[in-house]
């Protein structure tokens, strides 16, 4: 007769419980040794010393006993500050759980805030430069706060309705990246502008925020792969690579009256005036592009007006088809928001600085 192991043995390829698996497992980048661990069962397992001695932690405001612990993860700003995302689908229970501790999980707030009910929350991340903001993957979609979990927004930008499955942020770039649920990963570029994004900037009239700086190098040449019809041929998909040149990023209150043009004015060092750009008008946070050449001389008929066309790319953005203006050279560039009327601009809001670099 075979010997019977206790419930708790540990052997390989045998689970050791019923229940009780590590769902996530995050190090704070902060405290080494430092490590939360989140399992199915609804606990969080704490260690301060690399694994020598845990705590548990198994109930949480606002939510459920028990609930699966979808993630954790440890703040790269404040050592003593951890998030949980909690998810109770398998009970039926459809709603979004997130909390938050800023004391090692010693004690909790429920930072779920507004997010919908149905749409259980499966990642959570806190940015490394602003801690109040947040983003939040869910069964449909992402969620971004830009006040510590109070209030949340869902954000589209052309995704489709899809599970949130993981996130990460690239640091280097500010780039948001999302593991989704059957449809691939979906990169946020740049996301930096949410940082600057509080109830007094988005009562501004116009509010132009913070950008990166922009890297110049030749793209005569450069064509996406596949373009030829190999790839689509081979069953390959490709993605369009981000825009090429300086990308702005603003925000209007309230639609512009009729008569009134927005314009982007971008100057040099010197302050001589190098691109004008007319912005879209209609209220909204929303995105340009400057491909980094200078105003054309002389645009050819029917082009749009200083590259207004497809954020300044399209017809007319190179200064027209085979009358393209000379790019800029690298240096220090400023660019602000005004109001065009008749042939007067008045400036709106505060002016952002930027660098174009030469890619060698």
């Amino acid at each position: 007769m075979g010997k019977v192991w206790p419930a708790d043995s540990v052997a390989r390829n045998v689970s050791t419980t019923d229940l009780s698996n590590i769902v996530s497992l995050d190090e704070s980048p902060l405290a080494e040794g430092l490590i939360y661990a989140g399992t199915d069962d609804g606990l969080v397992q704490i260690t301060e010393d690399g694994g020598k001695a845990w705590r548990k932690v198994e109930q949480f405001p606002g939510v459920p006993q028990w609930t699966y612990v979808s993630d954790v993860f440890a703040s790269p700003r404040h050592a003593d500050t951890v998030f949980v995302a909690l998810n109770n689908w398998q009970r039926g229970d459809y709603k979004p759980y997130i909390v938050r501790s800023v004391d090692r999980g010693r004690t909790w707030t429920n930072v779920t805030g507004n997010l919908p009910d149905r749409h259980d929350v499966w990642a959570v991340v806190q940015d490394h430069v602003s801690g109040n903001l947040l983003f939040a993957g869910t069964e449909f979609g992402l969620f971004v706060s830009v006040d510590g979990g109070t209030r949340w927004v869902p954000m589209k930008g052309g995704m489709p309705v899809i599970q949130v499955r993981d996130l990460t942020v690239q640091r280097r770039e500010n780039d948001l990246v999302l593991a989704t649920f059957g449809r691939g990963f979906y990169i946020l570029d740049d996301y930096s502008p949410l940082r600057d994004i509080t109830a007094a900037t988005l009562g501004e009239e116009a509010r132009l925020f913070p950008m990166r700086d922009a890297p110049l190098f030749n793209p005569v040449g450069l064509a996406p792969a596949g373009s030829a019809g190999i790839g689509p041929l081979a069953g390959n998909w490709t993605a369009a690579n981000p825009p090429f040149g300086a990308v702005f990023t603003y925000h209007v209150k309230q639609d512009l009256p009729a008569e009134t043009t927005l314009v982007l004015t971008i100057t040099d060092e010197s302050g001589k005036q190098v691109r004008r750009l007319d912005l879209d008008k209609t209220a909204g946070l929303r995105r340009i592009a400057w491909n980094l050449r200078s105003d054309p001389a002389l645009a050819p008929t029917g082009a749009a007006p200083n590259g207004a066309a497809q954020g300044g790319q399209g017809p007319g953005g190179f200064g027209g088809f085979g009358r393209q203006a000379p790019p800029v050279p690298a240096g220090r560039y400023r660019a602000v928001l005004g109001r065009l009327v008749g042939d007067q601009v008045t400036a709106i809001g505060t002016s952002q600085t930027f660098l174009v670099t030469q890619v060698q």
